[in-house]
C-alpha cells in the first residue's frame, strides 16, 4: 500500500503546488470535465476571508502533491486525487474524514449563517460535489454515507477555434476594456453588486489588489463593460492555461439594474476573443443550477454543456 503524508497548506510554494496539480488534472482528463482548474484555484484562494491554513489539507507521496482538500465553509468541500497515485479508496476515505471533522468542528449551523445559494442542501450537513461521469467517486460517496441532492453544477465548453467568436454587442456609448490598478474602487464595486442577489459580498479593495498579483492572473482577461461617467455595468475574469491550451471563467457578473441588456455576453464574448488571439483552443465555465440568467447566458455565446457535478450531502450527527 503506498504511503502518504498529509500538512495542512503552508504558503505560496503550495499555492504553485495547487495551480500545477490543477493543469495536470485538466490534462489527464482532457476531452472530459475536471474538478477545480487551475483558475479556480487561484480565484477561491482570494475569497475574503479565507483562511487556507484552516481550510486546505494537502497529502504528499514520492512523486509529490498526491491530493488536496478544499474545505469552503460553512459546509462544501472540494476534493481530488492524482490519477493512479492511490489503487484504493483509503486515501479518499482520510480526505473525507479530515473535511468531516473540519465540518463538524463549526458546529450546527443556524439558517443566517448559510449562504443562501446553498441553504437548500441543509444546516447539518457536509456536501461535495461529484461529476456525474465520475462513477467510482459516486460510488466512494455513496458507500461514506452521502445522498446526491437536486441541486448540481453546470460545466460548460466553447472550442475557440471551430467557428468564428462573433463581434460583442453593447449600446452606443459604453466601451469595452479591461480593469487597470486605477480602477479598483469601481471594479469591486461592480461585483459587490452583480452578487447581492445571492447575498452581501465581502470583497475589499484590498482582496482584489492581492488578486491582481496573484500568479496567472492575467489583467487583460480582467474585462469590464463601462459607462459614460466611468461606471462598469458588467465584467469577467478570464484564467489562462497554456498548457492545456483552455481558458477558463470565474467569474462572470452583471448588475441587477442592467440584466437582460447583453452586457455579461459582451464581456465574455470579448474575454473569449483575447483568449483566441492568445493561441487557446477552448473556453470552459461553469454555473450553479439555480443560476438561470447564466444558463442562458452561456449557449447564447456558443457554449455547450459538457457534465453536470451534482451535490452529495451527508447529515452529521
Amino acid at each position: 500500500m503506498t504511503s502518504f503524508s498529509s500538512r495542512a497548506y503552508a504558503g505560496s510554494a503550495d499555492l504553485n503546488r495547487l495551480i500545477d496539480f490543477a493543469k495536470k488534472a485538466t490534462g489527464a482528463r482532457w476531452p472530459r470535465a475536471t474538478y477545480m482548474k487551475a483558475g479556480d484555484v487561484v480565484w477561491m484562494m482570494f475569497t475574503p476571508g479565507f483562511d487556507p491554513q484552516k481550510n486546505i489539507r494537502l497529502w504528499f507521496d514520492g512523486d509529490g502533491l498526491a491530493a488536496y482538500a478544499w474545505f469552503e465553509p460553512p459546509l462544501n468541500v472540494d476534493f481530488d486525487i492524482r490519477q493512479g497515485a492511490s489503487p484504493d479508496d483509503s486515501l479518499a476515505d482520510e480526505i473525507l474524514r479530515w473535511a468531516e471533522e473540519r465540518r463538524r468542528n463549526l458546529g450546527r449551523l443556524g439558517k443566517e449563517a448559510i449562504p443562501k445559494a446553498v441553504a437548500m442542501l441543509g444546516e447539518n450537513t457536509i456536501s461535495t460535489k461529484v461529476l456525474d461521469s465520475d462513477r467510482s467517486r459516486i460510488a466512494l460517496l455513496q458507500r461514506n454515507g452521502y445522498t446526491r441532492t437536486d441541486r448540481f453544477h453546470v460545466l460548460y465548453s466553447r472550442s475557440l477555434v471551430e467557428a468564428p467568436i462573433a463581434e460583442p454587442e453593447f449600446s452606443a456609448g459604453l466601451r469595452l476594456r479591461h480593469a487597470t490598478d486605477a480602477d479598483l474602487e469601481a471594479r469591486v464595486d461592480v461585483h459587490r453588486d452583480a452578487w447581492s442577489v445571492w447575498g452581501r459580498s465581502k470583497a475589499t479593495v484590498e482582496t482584489y489588489r492581492l488578486l491582481r498579483s496573484a500568479p496567472i492572473y492575467d489583467p487583460e482577461l480582467d474585462v469590464v463593460l463601462e459607462a459614460p461617467g466611468g461606471r462598469f455595468l458588467s465584467y469577467c475574469i478570464g484564467w489562462l492555461d497554456r498548457a492545456n491550451g483552455v481558458g477558463h471563467f470565474e467569474p462572470v457578473g452583471c448588475r441587477p439594474d442592467s440584466t437582460g441588456r447583453g452586457y455579461a455576453r459582451a464581456v465574455t464574448i470579448e474575454c473569449m476573443r483575447r483568449m483566441q488571439a492568445r493561441g487557446l483552443h477552448t473556453a470552459l465555465v461553469g454555473t450553479e443550477s439555480v443560476n438561470q440568467r447564466a444558463r442562458v447566458l452561456y449557449p447564447s455565446c456558443g457554449f455547450v454543456e459538457m457534465d453536470r457535478a451534482h451535490y452529495y450531502v451527508k447529515e452529521l450527527g
